[in-house]
């Protein structure tokens, strides 16, 4: 005797995922391809590491908008709005760190300057959440 079980398919929930195109995270998408710099201003070979460098806006935006990404994963999850945050709040660290460490191993610097704009954006993305969640 087989049971069938009813219901959406793990493969359904990704794709919706995928293809929900929330608000928040395509005017974060938009917002990073607005003041994104060059690749070569980007690259800190032989430069020194300003704090309001060129490359600090990407930074932020970039880290808000992978928070955005966790973010938008708890919504389809259908978590709590606190847990949505949390879960945008380790994305956005997660890249953060992960960018750095990468950076590091490839025998470049590893910038707390760049990890501080990466917490800038996260805690701008993370703001707006809570007040739009708060409405």
């Amino acid at each position: 005797m087989g049971v069938k079980v009813s219901g959406r398919k793990p493969r359904d929930d990704i794709f919706r995922l995928v293809l929900s195109g929330r608000v928040l995270t395509i005017g974060y998408a938009f917002a990073a391809l607005a003041v994104s710099t060059p690749a070569a201003a980007q690259d800190r070979t032989g430069q020194a590491d300003h704090w309001l460098g060129p490359d600090k806006p990407v930074h932020a935006l970039a880290a808000g908008w992978t928070a955005g990404a966790g973010y938008a994963a708890g919504i389809e999850l259908e978590w709590r709005p606190a847990d949505r945050r949390r879960a945008a709040i380790a994305a956005g660290l997660a890249a953060s760190l992960g960018k750095e460490s990468l950076d590091w191993t490839r025998g470049r610097p590893f910038s707390f300057k760049d990890l501080a704009a990466d917490l800038a954006g996260v805690a701008a993305f993370v703001a707006l959440t809570a007040a739009l969640d708060s409405r």
